[in-house]
This record gives C-alpha cells, structure tokens and sequence, in this order.
C-alpha cells in the first residue's frame, strides 16, 4: 500500500511538475509578447514624436519663410517711401532756390527808389483843392 501512495505521489509530482512548466511557458511566452507589444507601441510612438516634430519644425520653417518675405516687402515700401520723400524734399529745395534767385534778380535788375529823407509829392498841393462851385451863404 505504502508503494501505491507513493506511486501517487510521484504522479500528483510530476503532474504538478508539468503544470508548473506549462504555466511558467505561458507566462514566459506572455512576458515576450508583453514585450514585443511594448517594443512595438515605443516604436509607434517613437515614429509619431518623429512625425510630430517634423510637423512642428516644418510650420516653423513656413512661418520664418513668411515673416522674411515679409519683412522684404516692408523694407521694399519703406525704401520707396524714402525715394519719394527725398525727390519731393529736393523738389521743394529746387522751388525754394529758384525763388529766392528770382527774388535776387529783380531786386538787382529793377530797383526801387528810396529817398534819404521824406519829400512831398509833386502830385500834391499844400493848397485845399479849388472846387467849381461856390456856395452861397443864404
């Protein structure tokens, strides 16, 4: 009997034995795919961070191409704001200069008589005028 209990003994070991390895199997075998999901989902995030950043460093690009064209726009308008301020700047030192020569010129070539003390006009008489009529003391 004693042989018998040890024959089931041995069996219920190597059964749990068995049971043991195939659990240890499975676990294994689901720590790998644990792992291989993991690895694979670090993969795909990994691609969507990279994916993300040339997105990011791409708008970046655009917005910096843009803000230097127009930045080139703007020096182009102020630079013509400059050249047409300058042309009406001269323009008007032109006008200021040519006047200022006309004035000089008239002043030489017709002058004015300025007597050195204050004359009478030949036109006027001390005399009140002589009126036509006379009036008569009624």
């Amino acid at each position: 009997m004693n042989n018998n209990n040890n024959h089931d003994n041995t069996v219920d070991i190597i059964n749990n034995n068995t049971q043991w390895q195939q659990q240890l199997f499975a676990n294994q075998n689901q720590a790998n795919q644990t792992t291989l999901l993991t690895q694979g989902f670090c993969g795909v995030n990994s691609n969507i961070e990279k994916a993300i950043l040339a997105g990011q460093q791409n708008t970046a690009a655009i917005i910096a191409s843009s803000a230097a064209n127009v930045q080139k726009v703007l020096d182009k308008l102020c630079e013509q704001e400059t050249d047409r301020l300058r042309t009406a700047l001269a323009e008007a030192k032109v006008i200021a200069n040519n006047a200022a020569q006309t004035n000089e010129l008239l002043s030489k070539l017709q002058p004015t008589a300025v007597p050195s003390y204050i004359v009478s006009s030949p036109y006027t008489s001390i005399y009140p005028p002589v009126t036509t009529s006379t009036a008569s003391a009624g």
